[in-house]
């Protein structure tokens, strides 16, 4: 009877542990992706909680990340990083991170679209998208 209950017991543990694994969510309050990552068909938000999504970028190529469309549900903030370099001195050409933090301010659905592109051209070179219910 013991064994049937250890063996219960350590699938319940790993089904649960495989649903903790695949959460974007790193304090129950904010959604966390990379342009590797793709969002869930259907993201469910909460008022006040976040979506950060970290990209590479580096801007000396042309090539950067953008909105397609200024978000009408959400508090929209980018903030740009270089690459720390081993040496003090600026180097020229080193990309770094972008990131785009979204913070839902009201009810409703909306679809968070970020481009890599040269502003100049009309196609993408990479796309992320984000399909976002608030409630």
């Amino acid at each position: 009877m013991k064994v049937k209950t250890l063996g219960l017991a350590l699938i319940l543990a790993l089904g649960l542990s495989g649903c903790a694994s695949m959460s974007s969510t790193v304090d129950g309050k904010t959604h966390v992706f990379t342009s590797q990552q793709s969002c869930p068909a259907l993201l469910e938000m909460d008022r006040g909680q976040t979506l950060e999504v970290i990209l590479d970028e580096n801007p000396s190529t042309g090539y950067v990340w953008a909105l397609t469309e200024n978000p009408k549900l959400f508090k929209a903030e980018e903030i740009y990083q270089t690459t720390p370099q081993k040496s003090d001195i600026p180097m020229v050409g080193v990309g770094g991170k972008k990131t785009y933090r979204f913070t839902a301010m009201q009810a409703g659905d909306e679809v968070l679209h970020l481009r890599h592109a040269r502003a100049w051209e009309k196609t993408s070179i990479d796309e992320w998208k984000c399909r976002v219910r608030v409630s």
